[in-house]
């Protein structure tokens, strides 16, 4: 009986002992919507796209107003012209309308892909940024902030992040026109 207690006794000592041990994860955070809107690079992508869509806004406005004041003129010459040449007009007339719609799509659709492609250049920069300070850090997991209901200021490493890209980059050029 005495053999069976201390071998029962010895076994769960044992068992206990073999629990592994968790080493503790260190985890940092980072706010990536902060470092696209925050950054050097990233004002600069919303600076150059404000500046081409009002300047490409402006443009087009001026042909829709062209093109308004041809709709009145031909309008106005329609008692003067013979029924063929009121609708060779029209329809020379539309043609012009079809173009600059078109246009106006290609130079829209450039636009936003540009922006998309400068988007997708600093969301490489912010992980790139964000890898290094996390191996400096010595950081075993970094999650993006919107993943995160509550968390410790200590944890975030969102302001090093950002400090570091404004050293590496402060513009991305924004192509599209």
């Amino acid at each position: 009986m005495k053999k069976t207690i201390r071998f029962l006794t010895l076994t769960l000592f044992f068992c206990f002992l073999a629990v592994p041990v968790m080493a503790q994860q260190s985890i940092a955070i980072v706010d990536v919507d902060q470092l696209l809107s925050e950054s050097e690079a990233g004002k600069s992508v919303q600076s150059q796209h404000t500046k081409k869509r009002e300047g490409f806004q402006k443009e087009f406005t001026a042909l829709e107003n062209k093109l308004m004041e041809s709709q009145k003129a031909l309008v106005n010459e329609k008692d003067k012209l013979s029924p063929e040449e009121f609708a060779k007009k029209r329809e020379a007339l539309q043609k012009e309308l079809q173009e600059t719609g078109r246009l106006f799509q290609k130079r829209r659709n450039a636009l936003d892909k540009g922006l998309a492609d400068a988007f997708k250049t600093l969301r490489k920069i912010i992980i790139q940024t964000t890898a290094e300070v996390s191996e400096e850090k010595k950081f075993d997991i970094v999650v993006t902030r919107e993943s995160v209901v509550i968390v410790d200021k200590k944890m975030d490493i969102t302001d090093e992040v950002l400090a570091r890209m404004n050293q590496k980059v402060t513009s991305i050029p924004l192509a599209g026109q």
